[in-house]
């Protein structure tokens, strides 16, 4: 039978707690067990760097611990490892035989959960065999390709990987965390801190089919537009950064996200499921911090209200009100013929006007009275006459009075901008009031990002006050604009071309 979308209340209550477990006993890991417990859900793979003696092995094995069943396998990688260390010896007796056979009972490729230290030192011959492994979850063993039970693996390195051969290793880990030794704030806990083993109820364990259960249904959780549009904000920021992530990254990511809203009791992935994103997308833990700061500025992004693009339109309609206000027409007089603006500012039907003439400079030339310019209005004991010049009249021009069906047909249109920017409006004031609830009742993400929640919020609805202004203003003129009367044939104005008022009228 098809799977179907179930929420189960059971499920994150479950959670919640293996989240606790895992965390007793250990200082400023939170981030660390949510990563490694949210890739073991989604099927991922966790790479930790830091320096030694900062509880990598014992994250692993917490969350080998709250399995039910779960095979465990540790290997510390040098530069001389072989693969029988992390496949298993050959079989003699299957040598006898003339096959290539490994025992691989207790070693890798029957395990549940493996950590794996210093992950880069593995050589070309474990590299090939270990990335098959990690993707396909398939393990060759003589001639014969086996499935193999593994749920995650917790790599640890103190170093970045150095050399293209080891490229594709590193970006099998989906999810990458820098663990650093506990700050000064928290020296004194670890001082006095007691021993606590990680070892949850048989029945709050997660069973193995339990896994491929969340996998399936989450693949039918939906992408809220804002998310959509966070995705495509950190890919801008990725370039501008010159940070590579492929495509098949790109859809990882996405299977992670909709890991965490399904086991959030969501059937969308909201912009607070994103909080992976950036432990996901650094290459360098240096630029972890930008990433985040990134996350953090465009939480209260909406995919269905983007105020770039509101605010392109409204300049577009505030260009039409001002051009209703200064559109003007020629004025004819009852026989048809056009006027024009006399010397006092009357309507006179002449085209033209003899002026005095200027030079360039806007001096009164005068006829010396021998055919030459000059700028003396005397000369040889009498008065020179101005130069005067044929000049064109300015046309007699009147202010267009609209149809009230040209000035409804403005206002309805604002009107419905307007409505847009106030329901959007709305939903901000609901997040910013909400906003502290869900995230102290979501797992996975981190309630510290509240403070620039709040701020993010009410920087943009700030910004959707200042919108929803300038549409009162808008209303407010094209209603003030010069209507004719009822008695006159109604003169609705230029036509606009037709692409913007399409863009105007979405």
């Amino acid at each position: 039978m098809e799977n179907t979308l179930v929420i189960t209340p059971d499920r994150k209550s479950k959670l919640k707690k293996l989240l606790l477990e895992m965390q007793q006993g250990l200082l400023e890991r939170e981030t660390q067990t949510k990563l490694i417990l949210l890739a073991a859900l989604a099927g991922e793979h966790v790479l930790l760097l830091g320096p030694p003696g900062t509880a990598k092995s014992e994250l692993a094995k917490r969350l080998k611990s709250i399995f039910v069943e779960a095979n465990y396998f540790e290997r510390l990688l040098t530069r001389f490892s072989v693969p029988e260390e992390l496949f298993g010896p050959l079989s003699i007796r299957a040598l006898e035989e003339d096959r290539y056979n490994r025992l691989t009972s207790g070693y890798l490729p029957e395990a549940s959960v493996a950590f794996i230290d210093e992950i880069f030192k593995a050589n070309s011959a474990i590299l090939n065999s270990l990335l098959t492994l990690l993707n396909e979850r398939q393990f060759d063993n003589g001639n014969r390709r086996h499935e193999v039970p593994l749920i995650s693996v917790i790599a640890a390195s103190n170093e970045l990987p150095e050399g293209e051969e080891l490229t594709a290793l590193y970006d099998r880990f989906m999810l990458r965390s820098f663990v650093e030794p506990v700050s000064d704030n928290a020296f004194r806990s670890l001082l006095c801190l007691e021993s606590d083993e990680c070892d949850p109820d048989l029945a709050t364990r997660l069973r193995v089919d339990e896994l491929k259960e969340v996998q399936a249904l989450s693949a039918k959780v939906t992408l809220s537009s804002s998310v959509l549009v966070l995705c495509e904000a950190f890919r801008k920021y990725l370039v501008q950064e010159n940070i590579y992530v492929s495509d098949r990254r790109w859809r990882k990511i996405i299977k992670l996200l909709q890991v965490s809203a399904f086991t959030n009791n969501q059937t969308e992935v909201s912009v607070y499921d994103a909080w992976l994103l950036p432990h996901c997308l650094w290459e360098t833990p240096d630029q972890l911090e930008g990433l985040i700061k990134l996350y953090k500025t465009n939480i209260a992004i909406d995919g269905d209200f983007q105020p770039t693009r509101l605010t392109k339109v409204l300049l577009a309609w505030e260009a039409k009100l001002e051009l209703d206000r200064n559109n003007k027409q020629h004025v004819h007089n009852e026989k048809g013929d056009p006027l024009f603006v006399g010397k006092k500012g009357e309507p006179i039907l002449s085209k033209s006007s003899k002026k005095q003439k200027l030079d360039d400079e806007g001096k009164p030339l005068f006829d010396d009275g021998y055919g030459e310019e000059t700028y003396s209005e005397r000369s040889y004991g009498s008065s020179n006459k101005p130069l005067l010049v044929d000049t064109p009249n300015q046309p007699f021009l009147a202010t267009i009075c609209y149809s009230a069906a040209h000035i409804e047909s403005r206002v309805e249109q604002v009107q419905k901008l307007q409505r847009e920017i106030s329901t959007f409006h709305d939903l901000l004031c609901d997040q910013r009031s909400s906003a502290a609830r869900l995230l102290s009742d979501h797992i996975w993400a981190d309630a510290s990002i509240l403070p620039e929640l709040s701020e993010s919020l009410q920087t943009a609805i700030q910004q959707t006050e200042r919108l929803l202004e300038r549409t009162d203003k808008l209303i407010n003129g094209f209603n003030e604009l010069p209507r004719e009367s009822e008695d006159l044939e109604s003169f609705d104005g230029p036509q606009e071309p037709e692409v913007i008022e399409g863009e105007l009228c979405d």
